[in-house]
C-alpha cells in the first residue's frame, strides 16, 4: 500500500469513527437533515422524507397546511436560545385550513423546535395534536392581532409536551376560544414555562363530551406558566371567561403559575379558577373532575376567586372529588372591574361551592379584593360540600363573610352556621392566619405585549 493509499484509508477510518461518535451522542447523520426554504411545499418535502428525518427551516413564511403522519423533527435553522419563546419567530407556518398543523394518530416522536404557527382563518385552529410523544419546544403560536383565532393547541394525543412556548391573540368576539384545550383522548400532557395569552378560557379541559369514561382528559401537568389575557379585549367585545377551567378531567396538577384576567361572558362570574363538572351535551354521564392539585399560584384581576361545582346541574354526571388548592393567592379581585364594562358584574364571591363537591381542601389561601360580597358561598342542604377542609386563610372584609344560600352567615373566623350545615367540615381559620406563601410575585409590567414578530 502506497503512502497516499494509507493516508486515504486513515481518512476513511477517521470519518467512520466521527460518524459513530456523533451517532452515539445523539446527533443525526447529515443525510437525515433536509434543508427547507420558503417557496417549497413543506408537505411535499415531508411526504418524500424518510422516517425520523429532520426538516431544517430557513427563516421565512411557509404557506400551506401541514399534516404529519410519521416520526419527524421540524427545527428552525437557527433555533432560539434556551428560555421562553417570544413573538419574534423567524420561521412561520400559516394556512387557511381547519388546522395549520395536524399531527395525526400514527405520528410518534415528533419535535417542533423554534417554529411559529398562525392561522389566516380566525375561526379555525392553529394545531391539532393526535399523535404520541409530541414535543413543542420554544415555539410561537399567534392569532391575528385584530381578528384573533379559535384555538392554539387542541391536544388529543398521549405524552405531549409544550415547553417554553409563547402564544398570543387567541380570542374571538362572541365565540368560545382557548389557547390549550381538549375534551377527549388527552393522556399525559406537560405544559411547562409557557406564556399563554388569550381565550375565553386560556386553558380548558372539557367543553364537549368524551366518547367514553376512559377517554376523558387525564394526567395533565401545568408548571411555571403565565395564563393571561389582553385587557384591551374587554372593550373590543371578546368572549372572556377565566384563565383556567376544568369541566371534565382527572389527575391534574398546576404549580407555580400566574393566572390573570377573568370575564363575565355567557353568564360567567369572572372567576379566576373554574372547576365545574359538566356533561356538556348530555351524552357523557361519566364526566367528572377528580384528583386535582393546584398549588403555589397567584390568581389576580377577577370578579371572583374560585367556582366549584360538585356535579352537573343540567345532565347526569360524575362528581368533583379530591381537589386540593393550597398556597394560592387571589388578589386584585373586584366585581366591578374591567369585566363590568357592559353592565354585567363579577360574582363578588371569593369561593363558591355548590352541588355537593366531595373532599375539597383549601389551605394556605389569601383572598384580597374590594367590594366582595362573600368570603365563601355555600349551597344549602342537600347540596352542601361533603368533606370540606378550610385551613389557614388570610382574608379581608366582605359583606357577608361565610354565607349559606338561603340561610345564615358567619363573620369569620366564626363558623357556627357553616359547621352546622356541614358537620364533617374541617375548619382551622383564625383572624391571624399567614395565608398563601411561595407563589410567584406580582409582575410590575402586568401586561406587556412582545415585539411584532419578524415575519410581519
Amino acid at each position: 500500500m502506497t503512502n497516499d493509499q494509507m493516508i486515504q484509508a486513515l481518512d476513511h477510518a477517521t470519518a467512520d469513527i466521527a460518524a459513530v461518535r456523533a451517532q452515539l451522542a445523539g446527533a443525526p447523520p447529515p443525510s437525515a437533515i433536509i434543508d427547507v426554504t420558503p417557496g417549497q411545499s413543506v408537505q411535499a418535502v415531508l411526504d418524500a422524507a424518510p422516517a425520523e428525518a429532520i426538516l431544517r427551516f430557513a427563516a421565512g413564511v411557509y404557506d400551506g397546511a401541514l399534516t404529519i403522519r410519521q416520526s419527524v423533527h421540524l427545527i428552525a435553522a437557527h433555533p432560539p436560545p434556551d428560555g421562553q419563546a417570544t413573538r419574534v419567530c423567524p420561521v412561520m407556518f400559516t394556512s387557511r385550513a381547519e388546522q395549520t398543523l395536524l399531527v395525526q394518530h400514527d405520528a410518534v416522536d415528533v419535535l417542533c423546535q423554534g417554529i411559529g404557527v398562525t392561522q389566516q382563518n380566525p375561526d379555525y385552529e392553529l394545531c391539532l395534536v393526535q399523535g404520541r410523544a409530541v414535543r413543542f419546544d420554544r415555539c410561537t403560536f399567534l392569532g391575528d392581532p385584530v381578528h384573533g383565532a379559535r384555538r392554539g393547541w387542541r391536544v388529543e394525543g398521549r405524552d405531549v409536551t409544550i415547553v417554553q412556548c409563547y402564544a398570543d391573540d387567541i380570542f374571538r368576539p362572541g365565540r368560545d376560544t382557548c389557547v390549550i384545550g381538549s375534551w377527549q383522548d388527552t393522556d399525559g400532557l406537560l405544559v411547562d414555562r409557557c406564556y399563554l395569552c388569550g381565550g375565553a378560557e386560556t386553558i380548558m379541559f372539557g367543553g364537549a363530551d368524551a366518547p367514553s369514561a376512559d377517554r376523558i382528559p387525564q394526567h395533565i401537568t401545568i408548571t411555571g406558566c403565565t395564563l393571561t389575557k389582553n385587557p384591551a379585549w374587554y372593550a373590543q367585545g371578546a368572549q372572556l371567561k377565566t384563565p383556567f377551567e376544568l369541566k371534565c378531567a382527572a389527575h391534574v396538577i398546576m404549580r407555580d403559575c400566574v393566572l390573570e384576567y377573568a370575564g363575565v361572558s355567557e353568564g360567567q362570574g369572572a372567576y379566576l379558577l373554574v372547576l365545574t363538572v359538566r356533561n356538556q351535551d348530555g351524552t357523557a354521564p361519566w364526566s367528572r373532575i377528580e384528583d386535582v392539585l393546584i398549588e403555589r399560584c397567584r390568581c389576580s384581576q377577577g370578579g371572583g376567586g374560585v367556582n366549584i361545582l360538585g356535579h352537573d346541574d343540567q345532565y347526569p354526571s360524575g362528581t368533583l372529588t379530591n381537589v386540593t388548592i393550597r398556597n394560592v393567592a387571589f388578589t386584585e379581585m373586584n366585581p366591578s372591574g374591567l369585566w363590568s364594562l357592559g353592565g354585567h358584574y363579577g360574582s363578588g364571591r371569593c369561593a363558591m361551592f355548590h352541588n355537593s363537591p366531595h373532599h375539597v381542601t383549601l389551605e394556605a389561601i389569601t383572598m384580597e379584593g374590594i367590594n366582595m360580597a362573600a368570603l365563601g358561598y355555600f349551597a344549602n342542604t342537600p347540596q352542601q360540600p361533603v368533606g370540606l377542609m378550610l385551613r389557614n386563610w388570610k382574608y379581608g372584609a366582605t359583606e357577608y363573610g361565610w354565607k349559606i344560600d338561603g340561610g345564615g352567615m358567619d363573620v369569620p373566623p366564626a363558623h357556627a352556621q357553616i359547621s352546622a350545615l356541614m358537620p364533617d367540615l374541617t375548619y382551622a381559620v383564625t383572624a391571624h392566619d399567614a395565608g398563601a406563601v411561595g407563589y410567584p410575585p406580582v409582575n410590575a409590567a402586568r401586561f406587556v405585549r412582545g415585539p411584532t414578530r419578524a415575519t410581519d
